[in-house]
């Protein structure tokens, strides 16, 4: 009766100790969740299959990064206006008692120019550009890129030249450049390569003088110049796939310099970049 009694209790006790770990288990499941299902849910043969993109390895690689630079005008002018990257500033030329001045835009800041002359390319015009230094990396050469920036212009604030971004120019160099040349305020996007005077010209059949904010992008792609208001391709030319553009000349927005016929815009001028893909 005695032996009976204590290999009872051993057994009760050995039984009590193995059954431990399955409670532990069955209770709290692999992930320390409470409930048997979230033991189920976490066994090796229940895992989630990884998505097919994790797997694929090559479509999550970043793409390579763009040059260029992108300019907003939420701070101010100043002395110096610099790129939201950091990468090129601007400085304000001014003549005939031009000036710069900001205005609202979009819970920020835009560049306001100077207002109409009543006789285009007189000495007495007020002039007012930003300029940078010299810009090489922006030289896009014979590759793909894109430029652009937003513009507000009122029907009174046309004229027969008005340059919104440049760098080079159209007369033994090489350019890009986006324009509201012409009293009707239609923009247009113009190449002109280094070693040809032949002048690419995509223009806009709509017209952008109309008091309203416009965003407007060139794209240059191998064989074609495409001109883009506010999302939606207005107009394009074709161009040859080896037109290499590669000028020593600044950027300039507003203008392309402080002579009387500067090309001086009129309005205002935001969200201006220059981008190409190395």
């Amino acid at each position: 009766m005695r032996t009976w009694t204590r290999l009872r209790i051993l057994g009760l006790v050995l039984g009590g100790l193995l059954a431990v770990p399955l409670l532990v288990l069955s209770v709290h499941g692999a992930d320390g969740a409470l409930g048997a299902s979230a033991f189920r849910l976490a066994s090796p043969t229940s895992l989630p299959t990884p998505p097919a993109t994790a797997a694929a390895g090559a479509s999550l690689a970043p793409h390579p990064a763009a040059v260029g630079v992108r300019y907003g005008f939420d701070q101010g002018l100043g002395d110096s206006v610099y790129s939201l990257e950091g990468r090129l500033s601007l400085r304000a030329r001014t003549a005939a008692g031009g000036a710069l001045t900001t205005t609202p835009h979009g819970g920020g800041l835009a560049v306001r120019f100077p207002r109409p002359c009543a006789k285009y390319g007189a000495q007495s015009c007020q002039r007012a550009i930003l300029q940078s230094g010299r810009a090489d990396f922006l030289n896009p050469g014979s590759a793909p890129f894109r430029y652009g920036a937003s513009v507000l212009l009122a029907p009174s604030e046309t004229s027969k030249g008005a340059n919104v971004v440049q760098k080079g120019f159209s007369v033994r160099d090489a350019q890009f450049k986006l324009q509201v040349d012409g009293y009707e305020g239609r923009p247009s996007c113009v190449l002109v390569g280094t070693t040809s005077p032949s002048i690419y010209v995509a223009l806009s059949s709509l017209s952008v003088a109309n008091g309203v904010w416009h965003q407007i992008e060139c794209t240059r792609s191998s064989s074609l110049l495409t001109i883009s208001i506010d999302g939606k391709s207005y107009g394009q030319v074709g161009v040859p796939a080896s037109l290499s553009i590669v000028n020593d000349d600044p950027l300039c927005i507003g203008g392309k310099g402080t002579s009387p016929n500067n090309d001086q815009f009129a309005g205002a001028i935001d969200d201006v970049f220059v981008t190409r893909t190395p």
